[in-house]
């Protein structure tokens, strides 16, 4: 019988904040819109992340995306 054994190092890195989980997801998912234009795909994306993440993280994400848009991307 095979045993394998996985080495995991501690990272002494501080673990990402929600908020920062969140922001990323939403630049993610705003390059996909500009790019793709596909709202099925988007939808699909942001009601995963509400199992993941939570209820009403989906809102906060779009609320985020607007965010970035008018401020970052100047749209």
């Amino acid at each position: 019988m095979k045993t394998r054994y996985i080495y995991r190092r501690p990272s002494n890195a501080p673990s990402p904040s929600l908020e920062t989980l969140l922001m990323a997801n939403a630049r993610e998912l705003l390059t996909t819109w500009e790019v793709l234009k596909d709202k099925q795909l988007v939808d699909r994306h942001l009601a995963s992340l509400d199992k993941v993440y939570g209820a009403s993280v989906e809102q906060r994400v779009r609320t985020y995306m607007h965010e970035i848009k008018k401020t970052e991307r100047g749209i």
